[in-house]
Order: structure tokens, then sequence, then C-alpha cells
């Protein structure tokens, strides 16, 4: 299987060294021995490791040099606890240099950090936060635990649950509520009053629990004062689910591993079972939901980085982080049990440790029912009332721009709007530069990061504009940029940003949609002409495009993929002749273009003669890159949303989980797409991993529209518009019609799980 991380991410130098250094000590245990051997012990890990780790740095993971730790940063963090995940590793590293460690780090008691945080970095001492008091409760305050004042100390009363390595801790690091506020106290294991019960875990290891009956601290044991606990605990709690989503992608990657190898070697009516399409196929969905995990982690440890002390900033990059991976990793460890069959619900096997692993983290701290709902709330409102992000001068100029200059009466349209309808607005883009954000500012674009673009999406989405896809920009221009020659590019690229040539696409045949190699659609060599023949169909707004790029056979009797050319013909030509297709919305943008005896100028040919697969793949990857962009759904999702606000059903509970969890499945993929075009901004190719995009947010968009019609009951079957009291207009119907095709067009789902089952799975044939 191929490691999409190599191929797709760019590691500094100290992220790459970290990675390897953890992924060499933690692939040390292969088979998992070490860990069954410690199930159920006391204590629930290795005290050897433990030293081991400690000799590493990794017990002091975030503290300061000073006090023994390495500082290191979330990007980097993240990688390391990655791997430490994948191992299964029973040691509480997260527990301890993560959340005991921070909140003594974060205090204000500094005589408390120089005793014992070099001791706990040099593995002499070892603390564990006790804070939380109901199981599944992730709100800090209110706290029943009490600590009351008395004798120049305090005397704390109450109860604290899911501790964890409470049954070895030296102390404990407690939050209770005093005078003056939330604070936190250190309490020796062996303090007078305090009771530990341990209960076991199905993953081997334990939670314990604290009875606290007048157990007395002085004040030179208050960890954080009121003045700096809560702010110290919030920020603890938010790198430790940073932590937790990390390992978590850890669990579910090498678990997904395990079960790819066993269906490409376990053998069942004499085939291996890894060539069945439904487990292949099945096997892909948990590929792309590990590879989502992986995108999401990796964005929000870099976004964390980036925002510092901003602890809006951090809450909801480490939400959306522990959301998407509570989820995806137990669908894909229940996906690798279904891989392994019978033998995966035995103890013997070791997919069920992974699982188990995946049922704690999963639930420990926040699960990603709490975490979606903490996102929604912490990203605010949806739509055009939502408030631009502070600090951002992109975003607040785009909106601006948009409220002056884009037509109120094109905002959200029954149907997308055509290029040469909005001939207007093309041109106010054209001269605010604004046409090509993708495109390098040599050529006359913006040069914006995929980050940056994504942003700009989501305003004009926000605004409601509805717009086809320039394919000129979007497409070919980009093709031109890499492939065409010093004429072409003079003679379009400047065309293409004005908006005076629109363009269409000539891909898909009556016999050749998804297997596009099978195109017959001949180009003849005739002196310094091609003379076409053929058909082309799905080709949106044929009949407003001045151009044409297309893919013709020009060698039918080499092998399918290399007798392919890409020509660029007018389609105002001779022989052209193009008939438009009702949908199902009423619109009729799809059309069939038919070619007779067309000539088209040999200087219009792309990349050489019979290079045209070159070409294809090429433009297939950012097809698939624009077909995946998240704006797909965002529409539907914007719509969904203020129906529900109008209806007053965002306070349903069941309504809203629901919506919480379709917004995140559109911004998590948001990731994903910013990590593959960043791969393109760097001048590198996209394989087959492209159609991951494809897959998730074309399937995604139907979730929101199946629940859009769900949410507008009757009002979902009026042909007509729905005017809402914000004065959003929703045409119901058409949105869910339109997403109906999102899964076919561009290569189907099907076909796309067919490629990357083959291409980055490597499953047997």
């Amino acid at each position: 299987m191929i490691d999409l991380s190599l191929r797709l991410d760019a590691f500094t130098d100290d992220e790459r060294m970290v990675r390897d250094a953890a992924s060499n000590y933690c692939s040390r245990d292969p088979e998992l021995r070490r860990v069954r051997a410690l199930r159920g012990l006391t204590p629930g890990h290795d005290p050897e490791a433990w030293r081991e780790l400690a000799t590493m740095g990794w017990l002091g993971l975030r503290l300061p040099e000073r006090l023994g730790g390495m500082a290191l940063p979330c990007s980097q963090l993240a990688l390391l606890l990655e791997q430490f995940g994948r191992s299964l590793a029973p040691e509480p590293l997260t527990a301890v240099s993560i959340l005991a460690a921070g909140v003594l780090l974060g205090g204000d008691n500094e005589a408390l950090k120089n005793l014992w945080l070099p001791r706990l970095a040099a593995g002499e001492w070892l603390a564990s936060l006790a804070w939380q008091e109901s199981a599944g409760s992730q709100a800090i305050q209110p706290q029943a635990t009490r600590a009351t004042p008395r004798d120049g100390g305090f005397v704390i009363n109450g109860s604290k649950c899911v501790v964890a390595a409470g049954e070895s801790a030296n102390a404990f690091v407690v939050s209770a509520s005093g005078p003056a506020g939330l604070a936190m106290f250190l309490i020796r294991r062996d303090a007078p009053g305090l009771t530990i019960t341990t209960r076991p875990r199905v993953d081997g290891g334990s939670w314990s629990e604290l009875a606290l009956e007048g157990v007395v601290v002085g004040n030179s044991e208050v960890v954080a004062s009121a003045a700096v606990a809560m702010t110290t605990l919030e920020r603890v709690l938010d790198d430790g689910r940073l932590a937790l989503s990390a390992e978590l992608l850890g669990v579910m990657s090498r678990a997904f591993e395990l079960a790819v190898d066993y269906i490409k070697m376990r053998v069942q009516f004499g085939k291996k079972i890894g060539t069945f399409q439904a487990l292949q196929h099945r096997a892909v969905d948990l590929f792309v939901l590990v590879e989502l995990s992986r995108a999401v982690v990796r964005q929000s440890a870099q976004r964390i980085d980036a925002v510092g002390d901003d602890a809006g900033g951090r809450a909801l990059a480490v939400s959306q982080a522990k959301a998407r991976c509570s989820d995806a990793a137990l669908k894909v460890l229940k996906g690798c049990i279904q891989l392994h069959g019978g033998i995966g619900y035995t103890d013997e096997c070791n997919i069920g440790l992974f699982l188990k692993r995946a049922m704690v983290l999963s639930a420990w701290l926040g699960d990603a029912g709490t975490h979606r709902r903490r996102y929604s709330d912490l990203a605010g409102e949806l739509g055009p009332h939502a408030e631009a992000a502070p600090g951002d001068p992109l975003q607040r100029e785009v909106r601006t721009f948009l409220a002056a200059n884009f037509p109120p009466q094109w905002r959200f349209p029954p149907h997308r709007l055509s290029l040469k309808d909005t001939e207007p607005w093309q041109r106010k883009l054209a001269e605010k530069g604004w046409a090509a954000p993708g495109w390098p500012v040599e050529y006359g674009g913006m040069g914006l990061s995929p980050f940056d673009q994504l942003k700009m999406a989501e305003e004009f989405d926000r605004h409601g504009v509805m717009v086809m896809t320039n394919m000129g920009v979007v497409m070919l221009g980009e093709l031109l940029i890499r492939y065409g020659t010093p004429e072409q590019k003079r003679d379009f690229l400047p065309r293409i940003l004005s908006g005076e040539m629109r363009w269409c696409q000539g891909y898909s045949e009556p016999g050749a949609g998804s297997d596009l190699a099978a195109l017959q659609t001949r180009a003849v060599l005739d002196g310094d002409e091609f003379v076409v023949d053929g058909q082309k169909i799905w080709t949106s707004f044929a009949h407003e495009a001045h151009m044409i790029f297309m893919l013709v056979r020009t060698d039918p009797q080499a092998k399918k993929q290399e007798g392919i050319s890409f020509l660029l013909a007018d389609m105002k030509s001779p022989g052209i002749t193009v008939r438009r297709i009702k949908n199902l919305t009423g619109s009729s943008e799809f059309c069939e273009v038919f070619f007779d005896n067309v000539r088209v100028p040999r200087a219009n040919l792309v990349g050489g003669l019979n290079r045209g697969w070159t070409m294809a793949k090429s433009l297939l990857g950012n097809e698939r890159i624009m077909i995946g962009h998240p704006r797909l759904a965002k529409v539907p999702l914007l719509s969904l949303h203020a129906l529900m606000k109008s209806r007053g059903l965002l306070d349903d509970p069941s309504l809203r989980a629901r919506f919480d969890e379709l917004r995140l499945d559109i911004e998590d993929l948001g990731a994903s797409y910013v990590r593959m075009a960043d791969v393109l901004r760097r001048g590198g190719e996209l394989g087959p991993e492209v159609s991951m995009l494809k897959i998730w947010i074309s399937e995604a968009m139907q979730r929101v529209t199946d629940m859009l019609i769900e949410v507008g009951a009757e009002t979902a079957t009026l042909d007509e518009s729905t005017v809402l009291a914000d004065g959003t207009q929703v045409h119901i119907a058409n949105q869910y019609f339109a997403s109906r095709p999102a899964t076919i067009y561009g290569g189907s789902s099907e076909i796309q799980r067919n490629v990357l089952a083959k291409g980055m799975l490597e499953l047997p044939s």
C-alpha cells in the first residue's frame, strides 16, 4: 500500500526527523506481544519502557528545555503521537506528559514547576490530572469538588472520575472550586483522606476514581490559583484532545494496513478475497476515512501552532480533529473486523486490540458528537450573516467586493448561472484581477495558496454566487501554462482571463464515460490540419462556448491510451452541431456535440501528437480537484442551514446533531483539498489519490440534499424557489436533483473506488 504522507505532505526537516525517530521506536513490537503481556497488570505500563521514553525526551514533549523537555510544536507532536498510537503502547504518555505536565507548567506556582517537572521529564515521578466529575461531561464548570480555606491551607472534599494512570501515579493534579473560583491542587497519592478505586478498561488499562474526604493541602501545593486555573485547564485539555486525535489516527491507520494485508493473502472460493469488488470498495471507504483524518489532524496541529494564545482558534481546530478522529477510528476498526471475517472476533487476532484502544481514545475528553456541537458553536453562524474572521483582510475584502458588485437578483438562483448570462460579473472579476485565483502571478493570476482560495470560495458561496465553473480557468489554463506552446499561451491565456473566450470540455462519449480510453472520436492529420469526426456528450454549456478542448483518437492502431491527442477547436467551425439535453431540474446545460469533417489547425494540438493521455491524466487530476472542491456541497449546506433556522429546527437536538455532522463532513474535506492542491502548487503531480475528494464530496452533497428534502417536507415538492425570512432563496427540489449526477459525472463513485483499490491499496485483480 502506498504511503500517502510521503507523496503529499511537505515535511520540514525537523518534522521528518521526529516522525522517523518515533516510527523506529514504535515499530519494535509488530506482533504486539508486549501489549498483550501488560494487559490488566498494575502498573499498566512497563517501568523500563517508561525510563526509555524519558531518555528520549518524550516525557517532556511540551516542556521547555530548562525543565528537561523538548518543547515540541504541535505539528511535530502530532507526528510523534501518531506513531505512538500505531504501536498501541500502554505507557500513559498523553496523560502524563501532556495533561498533568501541562497544568503544572501553565500554573502560577514556580516552586512546584521547578521541583517536580524536571523529575517528571526524567521519569522519576508520575503525576495524573483529575478534573472530570462525571463520565461523558466535558464541562469544566461547575465543580462539585470544593476547596475550603482552613489554617493557611485548604480542605478538599469531592470526587473525580476517568483519571488515567491513577493506578501508578505518585500524585494527582486536582481541580476544585474555592472562594475565588476554580483552582488546581497537587495531592500526594498517600494523602490522608484520599481513596483511589481502579476500574479495568477494555483495552487492558484502567480508569481510576478518586474520593476526597477532608484532604488537607497547604498553600504551597496550589498548582494554579483562580487567576489562571480555568484558562490553563482549558488550554491543556485541548492539547490533550489534539494528542488523542493523533493517537487515534495512528491506531486506525495501522489497523487498516493489517486488514489490507490480510485480504491480499486470505483465499476463499479459490481466490484471494482482496479480488472481490465488494471488499475492495469497503476497503477504499476505510482508506478515505483514514486519509481524511490525517489531513484534519495535520491541519489542526498547524493551525494551533499558528494561532498561539488564541483560545477560540485552538478550540476550533482541536474539536474539528477530535470529532473526525473519534468517529473515523470506530468506523475504520469496525470495518477492519469485517474484512478479517470470523478470525477478527477472536482475541488471538490483533485487530481486536486496535478496536478496544480506539473505543477508549474516542470516548476520552469528548466523543465525536460532543466535539461536533462544540465546533459548530465556536464556528458560529453560516450563510450571509456570518461574521468575517477577525484579522482576515482577504475575507473582508471579498465580502465587501461581492456586496458592492454582484447583482442581488442573481443570488441563490434556482439553477446555476452560465458564464454568458453573467458576462458583466465576469468582466468585473477580470478587472479586479480575481479571474484566476490559483494561477501564478506571472500569468495574470492571484497566486493564492489553496487555503486562501478555499476561503475566497467560501465567501462566494455564502453570498449565493452560483455560476458555472469557468473551465478555461480551472482546467485548461493550468494545462496550457504547463504544456502549451508559447504561441498557445499568448493567444489563449489573456482571453481566458478577460472572460471573452468561454470554453467547454469534450471528454465523455456515448461509449466512453468513465472508460475514457475507449473514446472513438477520430482526428486524422491532413497537412496542417486535423479532420475530426465523432461525438461528445454531457458537454456542459457547449451551446454558449466559443471553444472546446477535447480528446481525440489520432492513432487507431496504438494501444487505447497511447493513440490519443489533445486538441483545441473553435465551436463555430463548419461541421460542429450542438444538441441540448434537458435534465431533471428542467435546465438544458448538458449538450451533445457532433463533429462531421471538422477541420482543426495543427497549431491547436497541445502537448504533442499521441500524448493526449498525459494531458488527460493531468486534466482529470485538475477536474477531480475541481469537482472535489468543498463548495460542491457548501451551497446545499447553506440552504439546509437557512431552512432549518427559518423553521426553528436548529434547536432540535436530533436534527442539529445531524446537521453538525454534515457541516464537518464538508469542512474536513477542506483539509484534504488543501493538502492535495498544495502538491500541484509545488509543481508536483497527483495520482489516483485525488479520487478520494470526488467520492467524499459528491456523496456528502447527496447526504445534505437528502436531509434538505426531509426538512423541506411538502415545500420540497414545489417547482419554484422558496423565499425564507432572511431573504435567502431555496429551490429545494432542484438542489436535490442536481446532487444525483454528482456521483456519476467526472467518473462514477464506483469507478473512483476501483481506481483507489488498484492504484493506492494495490489490491489484486
